[in-house]
């Protein structure tokens, strides 16, 4: 707040926000500043706000401000909006100063009215008002802490005319930015012209890399969907193989009463094993090759041989085992009962249809 002059009638202005204002923008929020003066007829008495950036309906400014008054009856006020041209009207309003001349303390803390450049009342601001060394002012007591009460404001019709006035240059500014940026417009679109007419065969070429670009992607694509579905559709012989070759092995160890049908005194007794039989057959073969004792003899060695690779391995999961097998398993000596595929679940101590301790 400004010093005053002892003695000299002066008036002090806080202004600390509004509310409820019309939007002025179109895009973007407004960013309201209030400005005041005494006297319409000089542009340069006025004295405004900062710029609340920003604020849309709801500024606040809390700034105050002195006028030396010689008679003057009215406040004048305009809410502005900041714009790079010129700025626009967003309301005003004229505030009779007689009412803060007689208010408690010459001090009215007031909500007052303000006007579209219309004459619409859309908005209020808050303001507080002081006069000092005013003829007539009530000298009582001002209590502190007040609330805010209703003000009278009005619209003048010389103010009026002047805010219609800044509305029209406001206007003829945006008019103004817009031929401009329309001629640029223009002058860039015959600009942009000329360019496409002296690069059409560059741009052609970059259209068709483009295009074969774009075709090799799609070659690309297809393959690998291709590629996808085949792999898909191996996996899933795989897996079906995998669970008809299980079928089959559950087959031959069950019956349909779910009993085990492997008899393995077949391999073992003598006379109806298929042991026997099986010499029986080679046994005939020789007969039939007309073999010699050398024959027998070395058919002899070669079982010997192969009675030895049976003895003393290792059951593995995963291994093919044939009838008649021997392995060691923690230890235990176990034969194999029936041919089969080792799976994790088949171990010789638990699986008594394929093998049986030796």
């Amino acid at each position: 707040m400004f010093a005053q002059q002892q003695g000299q009638p002066t008036l002090s202005v806080t202004a600390h926000g509004a509310q409820n204002l019309q939007d002025v923008e179109t895009i973007g929020k407004q960013d309201p500043y209030v400005q005041f003066s005494t006297d319409l007829q000089n542009p340069k008495s006025f004295q405004k706000t900062y710029v609340h950036k920003d604020a849309g309906k709801t500024p606040t400014w809390n700034q105050s401000f002195t006028f030396n008054l010689a008679g003057e009856p009215e406040l004048f006020v305009e809410i502005m909006d900041e714009e790079t041209t010129a700025d626009a009207v967003i309301a005003f309003a004229a505030i009779p100063i007689n009412q803060v001349v007689h208010a408690p303390g010459g001090t009215f803390n007031g909500i007052f009215d303000v006007y579209t450049p219309s004459g619409k009342a859309q908005g209020e601001i808050n303001l507080t008002l002081t006069a000092h060394n005013v003829p007539g002012q009530n000298t009582s007591v001002v209590q502190p802490g007040g609330q805010p009460v209703k003000g009278t404001s009005h619209i003048s019709e010389a103010h009026q005319k002047r805010v219609k006035s800044l509305a029209n240059k406001e206007k003829a500014a945006d008019v103004g930015t817009a031929a401009f940026g329309g001629l640029l417009a223009v002058g860039a679109g015959l600009l942009a012209n000329k360019l496409v007419n002296d690069n059409k065969k560059e741009e052609e070429a970059k259209k068709e890399a483009e295009r074969a670009a774009a075709a090799e992607r799609e070659r690309f694509e297809n393959e690998k969907k291709n590629l996808e579905q085949q792999r898909h559709q191996f996996e899933q012989q795989q897996q079906h193989q995998a669970q008809q070759q299980q079928q089959h092995i559950v087959q031959g160890q069950h019956g349909k009463d779910g009993q085990s049908h492997f008899q393995p005194q077949d391999h073992y007794q003598g006379g109806s094993g298929h042991h026997d039989q099986g010499k029986h057959k080679k046994d005939k073969k020789n007969k039939h090759h007309g073999g010699s004792d050398s024959d027998s003899s070395s058919d002899s060695d070669s079982d010997s041989d192969n009675d030895k690779k049976k003895k003393g391995k290792k059951w593995d999961q995963g291994r093919s085992y044939s009838a008649g097998d021997k392995v060691k398993y923690h230890g235990d000596k176990y034969i194999c009962l029936q041919s089969h595929t080792s799976q994790s679940d088949w171990i010789p101590s638990a699986a008594h249809s394929l093998w049986r301790r030796d």
